[in-house]
């Protein structure tokens, strides 16, 4: 979403806003012109691209089998590699870690980006030194687009990053979140704008977090921009300050966190002074309004910066009435923990294209993959970025030079315009077998374990289930046939007792379900028992609707939004 960045830029920051750009041009004005000048030949600076990753790769085990000495350009490439998941590669992984043996790339990782797998193990994702300074070069790069055409950076910056370090693999490397180690080691510039100091993100409970968040946040009124991945993050944050309104504004008024709220390397590093004069005035505003938004909070606020496809659009519809009037929501990009996959180097026109002078990508039409998902030559229908037709949704499959080779994001994009010859894509969903409202990431495999779990643990079976993600409550609704299903206030209870163990297995085997549970942003798991033979209706309904009865699947996991039957009307007798 757009609109107009607005107010003269020398209202806010002076002589330092002035250095701010001064050094964000010299530090990314040269990697601009050179991503703008790549745009006019995807196709050849692509070819570049994977010829560089391979032929630096060759000697690794991966690259000895699949023969990356012999490969001559995209065809070959694609011949030699089949298409990658995680657990294809999750071996070559941890024996590179826990050996040193260059099994995916020839430079060791130093860190890795963990996120949720479809196993109860999370994936780590490898990332080398030369990777983690590309991240770093393009997120230099979109401060500096955005300051380039707005005046969001006039004033301080808000943003809210993972923890940079969350434990150490076996052999004592350190995981986390890269955007949290990146944003700790920006620039002094660019960090003195921070209203966050990084250690925040350290706080290990999520209720006290967003507390020290909510009081950072409120001391400082001069935020002009605000940037998050997810802004459910942001609607979340709102929700604790104002249902906490009076320890909040206390704080701000005492200049210290409230009790439980302790920062890793203590409370010095934070900058909080005694304001009681900022309490009061937001006190006021409380008081006559009933309720604090972030225009009341900053007043200058110019930008958010956030994701705004797929289910994040809904919520922010919900944030932007919380925001100052005429405060623009510019697109974060395509980002994933595996791939920084687009950058945005127009915020206002939204002109997210691909990192493709240091990302191979390649993409499959996405009717066409779907309906070729068992075919084990499925791999050789994709296309390359100069390929790409406007309008259409593709798969993505990216290679990066950190270790992923022909890896299945399981994502789907939009091509929804061109800078030159280069697509601007936009992030439509998750794919097949996977949703996400806030980040999560539920994968179907996680579902149906924990499903089938909890119902034979209560000694009986559900010859159908089906999971629902409901973006716009940020909710998942189970709804489960069973063998034998009690009516009434037993039926209740059997509904609450599948709901909790479900919900606690799902949290075990998911780290990115667990964070977002336990922040509040994902709502509470919602099971509604179905009438016996419910199951054989919705199947009659989508062969009706045109799919073949002998190639029917379940889908034990999808949005609510793509299903077209009502289940609740078909909820058991109470």
């Amino acid at each position: 979403m757009k609109g107009n960045s607005g107010k003269d830029s020398s209202a806010i920051g002076g002589l330092n806003y002035r250095l701010l750009r001064a050094g964000l041009a010299a530090a990314s004005g040269r990697t601009y012109r050179g991503l703008v000048r790549a745009c006019a030949d995807p196709g050849a600076v692509q070819q570049q691209v994977l010829q560089r990753i391979v032929s630096g790769n060759a000697n690794t085990v991966f690259g000895a089998d699949h023969r990356f000495g012999s490969i001559a350009g995209f065809e070959d490439y694609r011949r030699a590699v089949p298409v990658q998941t995680y657990e294809d590669l999750r071996e070559a992984i941890e024996r590179q870690e826990a050996t040193g043996e260059q099994s995916l790339t020839a430079e060791q990782p130093v860190y890795y980006n963990q996120t949720s797998g479809t196993v109860a193990e999370p994936k780590n994702i490898p990332l080398t030194k030369a990777g983690l300074a590309r991240i770093q070069r393009l997120q230099r790069l979109a401060a500096y687009a955005l300051s380039r055409r707005t005046s969001a950076l006039g004033g301080k910056v808000f943003v809210v990053s993972g923890a940079a370090h969350e434990g150490t693999m076996p052999a004592g490397t350190p995981y986390g979140s890269a955007s949290g180690l990146l944003y700790a080691s920006q620039g002094k510039l660019l960090r003195r704008r921070y209203v966050l100091p990084a250690p925040v993100s350290g706080i290990a409970d999520y209720d006290a977090r967003y507390l020290a968040m909510a009081v950072l946040g409120a001391a400082d009124g001069s935020v002009t921009t605000m940037a998050t991945a997810n802004p459910s993050t942001f609607i979340r944050l709102l929700d604790v300050l104002n249902s906490s309104a009076d320890i909040v504004l206390d704080a701000v008024a005492a200049g210290r966190l409230p009790a439980g709220c302790e920062v890793p390397g203590g409370d010095d590093q934070l900058g909080l002074r005694a304001d009681p004069k900022r309490a009061a005035a937001l006190s006021k505003r409380l008081e006559a309004n009933g309720e604090l938004t972030y225009a009341d909070i900053w007043s200058d606020l110019r930008a958010v910066v956030t994701w705004t496809g797929g289910s994040c659009g809904l919520a922010v519809a919900r944030l932007q009435p919380m925001l100052t009037p005429d405060c623009p929501v510019f697109e974060l990009g395509y980002l994933a923990s595996e791939v920084s996959g687009t950058v945005n180097i127009d915020p206002v026109a939204g002109s997210c294209v691909a990192t493709l002078q240091d990302n191979f990508f390649e993409f499959a039409d996405r009717d066409e993959w779907e309906a070729a998902a068992d075919d084990a030559d499925c791999g050789q229908q994709t296309c390359t970025l100069a390929d790409l037709e406007p309008g259409r949704d593709y798969y993505v499959i990216v290679t990066t030079a950190d270790g992923l080779y022909r890896y299945d994001m399981n994502d789907i994009v939009r091509v929804t315009g061109f800078v030159d010859r280069a697509p601007v894509l936009s992030f439509i969903q998750k794919g097949k077998g996977v949703t996400s409202i806030t980040g999560e990431k539920l994968y179907e495999f996680q579902v149906m374990s924990a499903v089938t779990a909890a119902v034979t643990e209560r000694g009986t079976a559900a010859p159908f289930f089906i999971m629902l993600a409901d973006a716009a409550e940020a909710r998942y609704t189970l709804y489960v046939e069973l063998a034998s299903t009690p009516a009434g206030p037993q039926g209740a209870e059997l509904a609450s007792d599948l709901s909790s163990n479900i919900e606690r297995t799902l949290r075990q085997a998911n780290v990115e379900y667990d964070q977002k549970r336990a922040s509040g942003r994902l709502a509470p798991l919602r099971v509604r028992l179905l009438a016996a033979g419910t199951g054989d209706e919705f199947r009659r309904q989508r062969v009706a609707d045109g799919q073949r009865d002998v190639q029917f699947k379940y889908l034990r996991l999808q949005y609510d939004a793509d299903c077209s039957f009502r289940f609740d009307d078909f909820a058991a007798p109470a």
